[in-house]
């Protein structure tokens, strides 16, 4: 089973604090589709918010893929909830040229614990039984965000930030494990800046430039190469069952393919960190 899940935000937006504002050509995004099918891939993670990703993908997919799609955050206006979410879905498909989806994610975990969570979750658990989709889960930024969903809501998937920076999922995999919830991990990367060069690296992380040098040091010490060494650590962790890879270029996904290491990492605990500035892209716009 290719754990491997190709990330559908750069296919549809300029995503990525490296990103230069470019936006995927057709082409392109179909060249991607086709490496990753050819290296085993059989599932992407989009968003209804990502741009024009959903159709790109319906576009260019040909049904090769299991998909994995994320509502958006419930309007302040919305006076039917389960209307609401049937429309955001059947737009959803329609665009990605489906019938069904293999994973329906809330963009925003806190819509289950808001005052409208019990109409999402009746609307959901709707779909589920119509086999429109056939899991239901959260994306989150932080464990704390699975106070008042776990033990409450029926859950199957929860897709977290995972990489030698952000260990915080780890946390909490045992109580997921437990419950049979499927752990989706993504920005194993940190969006590029792990894996970019020294140099590259943006200004705005200079304030951590030990860490980032701790970092180096251990990677020149591994003998592989950085993309090598986040994606052995993220996949060596247990109870990851899959990791969300995003890539702006057939070229660097078949390299991302290529560098998956089969030896076991030793990663050193001083690599973790909990700053929030550097660990959580949402402070970074802000910086």
């Amino acid at each position: 089973m290719n754990r491997i899940v190709l990330g559908g935000a750069q296919l549809g937006l300029p995503y990525g604090i490296l990103n230069g504002g470019e936006t995927l050509s057709r082409e392109e995004v179909a060249r991607i589709l086709d490496t990753a099918a050819g290296h085993g891939i059989d599932a992407i993670d989009t968003a209804i918010a990502y741009g024009q990703s959903e159709s790109v993908i319906g576009e260019t997919a040909q049904n090769r893929f299991k998909i994995i799609s994320k509502l958006p955050p419930i309007p302040l206006d919305v006076s039917n909830v389960s209307q609401w979410v049937r429309t955001q879905v059947d737009a959803s498909l329609s665009r990605l040229k489906c019938t069904s989806l293999d994973a329906l994610l809330l963009h925003r975990s806190q819509d289950l614990t808001d005052a409208h969570g019990a109409e999402l979750y009746a609307a959901i658990n709707s779909l589920k039984v119509e086999k429109i989709i056939q899991r239901f889960g959260v994306s989150i930024y932080t464990p704390d965000e699975l106070n008042g969903i776990i033990g409450t809501f029926d859950i199957d998937v929860v897709q977290a930030p995972l990489n030698v920076f952000d260990r915080r999922i780890l946390g909490v995999i045992d109580q997921l494990t437990a419950l049979n919830i499927e752990v989706h991990v993504r920005s194993v990367f940190l969006q590029g800046v792990l894996i970019a060069k020294p140099e590259n690296r943006p200004q705005r992380f200079q304030p951590w430039s030990e860490h980032f040098a701790r970092f180096d040091k251990w990677v020149n010490t591994s003998g592989m190469s950085a993309m090598a060494c986040c994606l052995g650590f993220a996949l060596q962790q247990p109870g990851i069952a899959k990791l969300v890879i995003g890539t702006t270029s057939a070229t660097s996904l078949a390299e991302i393919m290529t560098s998956i290491p089969s030896t076991h990492l030793e990663v050193p605990a001083h690599l973790q960190s909990s700053i929030e500035q550097l660990i959580d892209p949402r402070s970074w716009s802000a910086a």
